[in-house]
């Protein structure tokens, strides 16, 4: 599922990492053991010019990797830097 379909669902998460972040490549092995119970996307920064463009804020805000995006029904709802599993889960939670 790519990233518009994600971002369309009525909750998904996009997840923005890097090649050389070393907290993204442990986000991905614990989330692989642990798979998020909603639709979700990883895309490299490097490569996201597309969805930085639709999503500029999100786009602007990115700093510390790996970054989650939580989207519902085309619209942003929040943003986590420096994402962890627990940190996804709380968010998901309170939404």
């Amino acid at each position: 599922m790519g990233w518009p379909e994600v971002v369309s669902a009525e909750l998904g998460v996009v997840i923005v990492t890097a090649e050389d972040c070393l907290h993204c490549i442990e986000l991905e092995a614990t989330l692989n053991e642990q798979p998020l119970e909603v639709p979700n996307h990883w895309i490299d920064k490097q490569k996201a010019s597309e969805f930085f463009a639709a999503f500029p804020l999100f786009a602007a805000a990115i700093d510390i990797l790996p970054c989650v995006g939580i989207f519902s029904n085309g619209e942003g709802k929040t943003m986590i830097r420096a994402a962890t599993p627990e940190r996804i889960a709380e968010a998901l939670a309170n939404l």
